[in-house]
Order: structure tokens, then C-alpha cells, then sequence
């Protein structure tokens, strides 16, 4: 089995259309690269994530946070915010039905930021004025706030039965993930999200690539996982990115993520993926577990 060269996979790319759409080279400038390289092909990730967010468990939450929780469930009426520019300064203002001051305090404990204000009548508000905040909760807090009060109040059961959530494969849950669309996705500090690929594929029957992530990404503790292309597979890639730090991290949508490598067998299989009709045969988008 052989290493195929950037000769092979551009003749391959042009006439059999095995990388849609195909960049006949490096680019570089001003982004993390992707493209034809020497043995290989950098992917880009797409502008669409499915980020971890599971239920907190106890043994994960400080008292503080189980307070934000709870107060979460009282709270009345919608989760809203308000946000406006002035003087170059992003402002955020961030509002929980009728919530009162100690609830605002857990949510600035568990955000790390910003400054509590009486909105008067015996309403407070959280007033965030960081940039990089601002832009973290409108995409990424909020659409977890205003969809997972379900999972908030799962949490909170588990809390009284001290049990812990299980990742299953079997069954896995999807509303573990919310969805994202944008330029840059942030990940939760040791968490993961899921993306695919800018380019569709359509692997030849003689082929098997393997998927190895970048040293941009690498060097910052944020891992790629993909498994092989098997022979006959097509369709975007579902891409697994782990940040392992424990700092947010950012990854850059319609940039390189990861480099394919292609490689040819000294003889045809016998069953290819497309054979044995794959559970992830022509996938169009994130596509979840299957059993």
C-alpha cells in the first residue's frame, strides 16, 4: 500500500472529482492553511458546529452554580438581553425574567464577568462590556440558556438522586449539543464540538485515507479526530474537535483543520463501504451517532 502524491490526487481530484470543491495548492495568507499539499489534502471545517453542552452533574457543580440553576428554573418570564455600541464599547446587558441580585451574583460567579446594576423597582441587571465576553455569551451562553431549561431541570434531579450522566454511543443523546452557525466557534474549556468539512469526497474503491489534524490547532491542545475514508465512501466529513485546555477555544470556520492522506492498496477490496450500504453513506451534514 502506497502514500499517494500531489500529482495523484490532483489528476484524481480533476477527473473523478474525489475532493469537491479542490484547491490546487496552498493557501496560506492571513489564515490556517488548507489545500493541496505534498502527500496530502487540508480540509476546511464549515461554518456549522454542534457543541457539547450536557447536563452539569453534581459532582461538577459549585454551590454557586447550583444556585444559578435553580434560580434559573424560578426565574419568570423569558431569558432576554439587550446589547448596543457606544464609544467603540460593546455593552451587554443581560436579563433573566424577574430575577433578583443573588441570582444575577451567581451568574456573574459562573461567567467570570461583568458588573451587577439596579435596573430599579427591584430588578438588577448583568452589564458585560469585554469584547471577547460579549461575543462568548451571545454565541454561546444565550442559545444554551434559552433552550436547555430541560436539561436544567434534569440536572437539578440528578443533584437530588446523585446519579451522573452516562455518554452513551448506543444511545446517545442529542440534545447534549447545541447548534451553532458562524466564523468562529468557541468551545467550552475540555469540551467538543462537532463540524464537517467545507469538501464533499467520493474515495475510489483502491483507496483508504486517514485524517491527521493540524499543527496550528495541535500546538493550543486542540485535538482533530476523524476516522478512515473506507473504500467506495462518500459525503462530507463529520469532524470531532476536542479542546483539552481548560480555557475557551476558538476555531475558525473555511480555514484548514486537518490534512487527508491518501493511500492505495496493492490489490481492490472485496467488500468496499459502499458494499456493505454504510450507515454514513453520502452524509450531508453533522450526522450523530448511528448504531
Amino acid at each position: 500500500m502506497g502514500l499517494k502524491p500531489d500529482h495523484w490526487i490532483r489528476r484524481k481530484a480533476l477527473e473523478d472529482g474525489i475532493i469537491e470543491p479542490f484547491v490546487d495548492g496552498q493557501v496560506r495568507d492571513g489564515v490556517i492553511s488548507y489545500g493541496l499539499s505534498s502527500y496530502g489534502y487540508d480540509i476546511r471545517v464549515a461554518d456549522e458546529f454542534k457543541i457539547f453542552q450536557p447536563e452539569i452533574t453534581a459532582s461538577k457543580l459549585s454551590d454557586v452554580q447550583c444556585a444559578y440553576v435553580a434560580g434559573l428554573l424560578d426565574a419568570e418570564g423569558d431569558i432576554g438581553y439587550e446589547a448596543s455600541q457606544t464609544t467603540g464599547r460593546a455593552t451587554l446587558a443581560l436579563h433573566i425574567g424577574s430575577c433578583n441580585r443573588q441570582l444575577l451574583e451567581g451568574v456573574r460567579a459562573t461567567l467570570g464577568t461583568g458588573e451587577l446594576h439596579n435596573a430599579g423597582d427591584g430588578e438588577f441587571s448583568l452589564v458585560i462590556h469585554k469584547a471577547a465576553d460579549v461575543q462568548y455569551i451571545l454565541s454561546q451562553v444565550m442559545p444554551y440558556l434559552t433552550c436547555r431549561r430541560d436539561a436544567a431541570s434534569r440536572a437539578l434531579a440528578e443533584l437530588k438522586s446523585n446519579k451522573s450522566i452516562v455518554v452513551d454511543p448506543k444511545a446517545f443523546d442529542a440534545n447534549s449539543f447545541i447548534d451553532f452557525k458562524g466564523d468562529v466557534c468557541i468551545i467550552p474549556p475540555n469540551s467538543f464540538a462537532l463540524g464537517r468539512t467545507v469538501e464533499y469526497f467520493r474515495i475510489p474503491r483502491s483507496v483508504l485515507t486517514i485524517c491527521v489534524g493540524k499543527s496550528s490547532y495541535a500546538r493550543c491542545g486542540i485535538i482533530v479526530n476523524v476516522t478512515p475514508f473506507e473504500p467506495e465512501w462518500e459525503g462530507y466529513v463529520t469532524l470531532e474537535i476536542s479542546n483539552t485546555t481548560p480555557l475557551p477555544a476558538k476555531i475558525y470556520a473555511n480555514e484548514g483543520i486537518a490534512q487527508v492522506l491518501f493511500f492505495q492498496g496493492d490489490e481492490t477490496c472485496k467488500v468496499s463501504y459502499a458494499d456493505k450500504k454504510g450507515k454514513y453513506q453520502r452524509q450531508q451534514s453533522i450526522v450523530l451517532p448511528r448504531l
